[in-house]
């Protein structure tokens, strides 16, 4: 027999589910601003920067690359991935 899930359970898996998504797509707006090369002194590009930093964890100099562009594909792709990550899990842990 399945488990009946109740709404309040799955209202916080999606509220999980939705927060890692959002810190996930301040990282890869940062990761576009840089690969475009979008202005830096534009207030856009310096708010999304300020807010990645810290969402990026451990992951800056992790493993070191040869270019900037493939150290910031490296250092904030791999932050994306682990919040969708955890988003996710934690979404099924508590959904």
């Amino acid at each position: 027999m399945a488990a009946k899930k109740n709404s309040s359970g799955s209202a916080l898996a999606t509220l999980l589910q939705g927060i890692g998504f959002l810190l996930a797509v301040v990282l890869v707006a940062h990761i576009v601003f840089v690969l475009f090369d979008f202005q830096a002194e534009g207030q856009l590009a310096q708010s999304v920067a300020r807010a990645a930093e810290p969402l990026a964890l451990f992951f800056p100099g992790l493993i070191d690359a040869p270019s900037r562009v493939l150290q910031v594909l490296l250092d904030y792709g791999l932050a994306a991935m682990f919040w969708m990550l955890l988003g996710g899990l934690l979404g099924r842990i508590f959904g």
